[in-house]
């Protein structure tokens, strides 16, 4: 990304060039006027508006430093970045051809709103937080694929026990079987309100291939722990976000250490309540 240029050693000050006509007013006033006091009243005039002009061009001095400072700070940034200067480029260049071609229209709404979802997507980005549309896998596979020591997840079968069957049910638990081959530890707590077959068949499948399998009905847990959450080697978390209908509307995720220590607490805290699927299931409370 191109710098801004400097301005030219060779530009002139205006505070030089109007110094140096006054000088010679003075000079020729002086020379010309043999009334002193009114000489003198003429010069303090003068010097009156040299003072007001350096004043004037040291503010405005001040202003292009400060701008300049502030675009090489923006420009330095960007270019710390290895993969943004190539994104931002393309977009600037976007931005001002909407601006020049499109002003006034509602295209230029619509380039300003674009810009500031970004900027709101970058804010999530910095407390540690992102979100996936529910049901985009890639985030979940590529979890699973770096994976190197466990993996905690809840599921909540009122939710995705048909997902599980689907294709992309099965691609997630196709990694997943890859992953216990590496030796990662799998955790899965099944959150249910009725065990039925199905869900029996499922939990038994996965037992088998290795995970470490339990179950909870659902009135044995507060509200706020009836959720699909996860988390991977202590370096990512996941939520699932609901809708007041409870709909699952996209997924959640974090980096972020104190969520990371939340989620790990709120999956202990599920499993504990959980039992092994040959265990009876204790009476709800």
């Amino acid at each position: 990304m191109k710098r801004p240029d400097k301005r030219s050693s060779l530009t002139l000050d205006p505070v030089l060039v109007v110094g140096t006509i006054l000088s010679v007013l003075l000079g020729v006033i002086f020379y010309v006027r043999e009334d002193t006091a009114q000489a003198l009243g003429t010069v303090a005039g003068l010097i009156g508006g040299v003072i007001t002009l350096q004043i004037q061009t040291l503010l405005k001095e001040k202003r292009r430093i400060d701008h300049e400072t502030r675009v090489g700070h923006m420009v330095s940034t960007i270019e710390k970045i290895p993969w943004l200067p190539d994104l931002m480029e393309p977009m600037l260049r976007a931005a001002k051809h909407v601006e020049r071609e499109y002003g006034g229209t509602p295209a230029e709404d619509a380039c300003r709103v674009a810009f500031e979802e970004c900027l709101r997507t970058l804010a999530d980005l910095e407390r540690g937080h992102f979100r996936a549309p529910y049901g985009d896998n890639g985030v979940f596979l590529k979890l699973i694929t770096q994976s190197r020591e466990s993996m905690c997840v809840t599921s909540v079968p009122a939710v995705d026990l048909t997902w599980w069957r689907e294709p992309v049910g099965r691609q997630y638990w196709q990694a997943q079987v890859e992953a216990l081959a590496r030796g990662v530890v799998i955790r899965r707590v099944f959150i249910y309100t009725d065990w039925n077959e199905d869900l029996d068949d499922l939990a038994r499948e996965q037992m088998a291939a290795g995970v470490k399998v339990r179950r909870v009905q659902v009135d044995r847990l507060p509200p706020a722990q009836r959720v699909i959450t996860g988390i991977w080697d202590s370096s990512c978390g996941h939520e699932l976000s609901y809708t007041a209908g409870g709909e699952a509307v996209h997924d959640t995720f974090t980096v972020s250490a104190p969520d990371l220590e939340r989620l790990r607490y709120q999956f202990e805290m599920i499993e504990r309540s959980a039992t092994e699927l040959d265990e009876p299931q204790a009476a709800a409370p």
